[in-house]
């Protein structure tokens, strides 16, 4: 059974920077050059973004006045290692940003991934399944026959929320349906098949963020994953 991570993100926010569209083409200039790509939305307005692609690797880089987010596909493994491009070059603008006279501080992240696995496993099996291992017996009355089922766990709190959401995979519709939507389908590893999906978010209070707090991220919503996936 192979599994995949589709999309997932990082996201930093930060306090606004008023004045972002006037220093972030000076800012980012180093680090334009090692994209396949830049796109700019909302130029010269208060709300600008800059946008990085790396196409060859599969992720991009988004930087605003408010925020820098790095949203890749198909595998969190190149981004968990030195010299990754959480580190280099996501990380190392964020440094840039931080050394602004106008940058005043960090104020939370979130993260989120879904992930997909394939059971081999017809869509009428897969229903049944997922019914007599997450459900209730009288949960499974409240609909005659549904078409999509889905269990969702929160946990909230003063400085952090985890939402985690899980159920049947039925192909790469599904994905297309998210919220968090992978950069590119045709470059997306195969995606055709029946089996089970989980969207991890989790966000939380920080005025710091390093590499091994990424690398942290990404073992607890792996582990999750795994819980998931192997009561079905």
């Amino acid at each position: 059974m192979s599994e995949l991570v589709p999309v997932f993100q990082f996201e930093i926010r930060y306090d606004h920077i008023l004045n972002f569209s006037q220093i972030a083409r000076k800012i980012l200039a180093p680090y334009v050059r090692l994209a396949q790509s830049i796109k700019v939305e909302n130029q010269n307005t208060l709300e600008e973004r800059i946008i990085l692609n790396f196409e060859e690797e599969n992720y991009i880089i988004i930087v605003s006045w408010d925020r820098i987010l790095l949203k890749g596909q198909n595998s969190l493994n190149p981004h968990i290692s030195k010299n990754s491009p959480i580190q280099m070059p996501f990380l190392a603008i964020l440094d840039k940003l931080k050394e602004l006279e106008e940058f005043g501080s960090i104020k939370n992240v979130l993260y989120a991934a879904t992930y997909i696995k394939d059971f081999k496993i017809e869509k009428e099996e897969l229903f049944s399944r997922f019914s007599e291992k997450y459900l209730n017996p009288e949960s499974k009355i409240i609909l005659d026959s549904p078409n999509d089922l889905a269990v969702t766990l929160e946990d909230r709190g003063a400085e952090h929320e985890t939402t985690i959401s899980f159920g049947p995979y039925i192909e790469t519709s599904d994905l297309a349906r998210r919220t968090i939507r992978p950069l590119n389908f045709e470059t997306l590893d195969n995606s055709e098949f029946f089996g089970l999906m989980l969207e991890y978010k989790h966000g939380y209070s920080t005025s710091s963020i390093t590499l091994d707090d990424f690398e942290k991220l990404t073992k607890t919503s792996n582990k999750v994953f795994e819980r998931a996936w192997k009561i079905l």
